[in-house]
């Protein structure tokens, strides 16, 4: 049994995002060697680097889930929580799903943070005219 404590709200978090169904909770139950925070910790983000690059969400069902819920679609395509705060900076920075899709094609270990940056320094390039 894991024993995650209520105040570790990030490892928890984590978990929510990352084992979202029932063959990635079975995937990480299944290789859980050790059961304490470290390992547990190192344990959910080599799997999420993995479930990056090779078993993402297909642009289809990012579109889909875009034009729906944005922000649910970028946690759950960057496999990160994202708050309404951190979308309304990816939209100011005229992000789309569209950008999502291309920024993550390049590089599928993309924070989301990162994802921003990169769209508000194309939106600058746009407003300055280089």
């Amino acid at each position: 049994m894991l024993n995650i404590s209520p105040e570790a709200t990030g490892i928890r978090n984590d978990m929510q995002i990352i084992l979202n169904t029932v063959e990635r909770r079975n995937s990480f139950i299944s290789k859980i060697i050790n059961v304490n925070p470290g390992s547990t910790f190192i344990l959910l983000h080599q799997m999420k680097e993995e479930y990056l690059q090779h078993s993402q969400l297909t642009d289809e069902q990012f579109i889909q889930l875009y034009a729906v819920n944005p922000v649910e679609a970028l946690s759950m395509y960057f496999l990160q929580p994202i708050d309404i705060i951190a979308y309304w900076e990816w939209a100011n920075a005229n992000g789309t799903a569209e950008k999502a899709i291309q920024y993550k094609s390049h590089e599928p270990l993309m924070p989301f943070i990162q994802a921003i940056e990169r769209a508000e320094d194309e939106a600058m390039e746009i407003v300055s005219g280089y």
